[in-house]
């Protein structure tokens, strides 16, 4: 505990009661990210002399040809390595771009509006995080985002995305109520939302042009739907377990369009 809380004192401005990053180092903003985390030493090596972070688990720089530690942006990968307890996503440093920590056993909160602006992919799908989630602060460089597979709940806003969003999945959470799916970025190419307690009408009328992957499926959406505007690119869609119901011209597209035990019928 001496060592978490030395850090946070440090980092903490006590007047605007803030987390102050600019002053500390890349290894000192990690050691602190993964402080809650209790067998840490499976990444760092050691819980009171971390090793340097160039020596950690999963661990690499993208960009070598920086000289400036500063400037190094890099990625971490946590994969299925037994990891148990809290992460606080404010203190990731500002030169990480992608972070997967999937298959373990974190839990806790997400606050995805403190994430560094440089992150281009955050992956913690298959762990236990738990409460809401805010989608509408995410950083404009933003790519891929997947929290399947957790315990996550509240509402989904879909509405104010960022323009960068590519790939965006939810499934296996438990997210309630409607959503809008009219409102969607241009860059969406792949969404999922299936496995959770969805409800109300959907409407697909104005989905992105570039979409490609769409799962509503395992949700109690009902009514009936226009599926007469999807788009052209549109090759696997999961409706299936919906109260869903209307009718699909599918024509080539049959194989990736799954309607199972709803009121949908695919018309060749």
């Amino acid at each position: 505990m001496i060592f978490r809380f030395s850090f946070l004192t440090v980092a903490v401005d006590p007047l605007l009661g803030k987390a102050d990053k600019s002053s500390l180092s890349t290894q000192t903003l990690m050691e602190i990210f993964i402080s809650g985390i209790e067998n840490r030493e499976v990444i760092c090596g050691s819980t009171e002399e971390p090793e340097d972070i160039d020596k950690w688990r999963g661990f690499t720089y993208s960009e070598e040809q920086a000289t400036d530690e500063a400037e190094k942006h890099f990625i971490i990968d946590w994969y299925e390595l037994g990891l148990f307890g809290t992460i606080d996503l404010q203190w990731l440093p500002p030169n990480v771009v992608s972070l997967a920590i999937v298959k373990n056993q974190l839990f806790g909160s997400l606050n995805l509006t403190s994430l560094p602006a440089s992150i281009q992919s955050l992956n913690l799908g298959e762990n236990a995080f738990s409460g809401e989630i805010d989608l509408c602060q995410l950083p404009a460089e933003l790519e891929e985002l997947n929290l399947s597979d957790n315990q996550l709940s509240g509402s989904l806003n879909l509405e104010k995305l960022s323009l960068s969003i590519q790939e965006l999945y939810l499934g296996g959470n438990r997210f309630s109520g409607p959503v809008c799916f009219r409102h969607l970025p241009p860059s969406l190419q792949a969404l999922a939302v299936s496995k959770n307690e969805l409800t109300g009408t959907v409407d697909l009328t104005c989905l992105p042009v570039a979409i490609k992957y769409l799962r509503l499926d395992k949700n109690n959406f009902e009514g009936k739907t226009d599926f007469g505007q999807l788009p052209e690119g549109l090759n696997v869609l999961n409706i299936s377990y919906t109260n869903l119901s209307g009718e699909i011209a599918a024509q080539n597209r049959t194989t990736g369009f799954v309607v199972d035990h709803s009121n949908v019928e695919l018309i060749e």
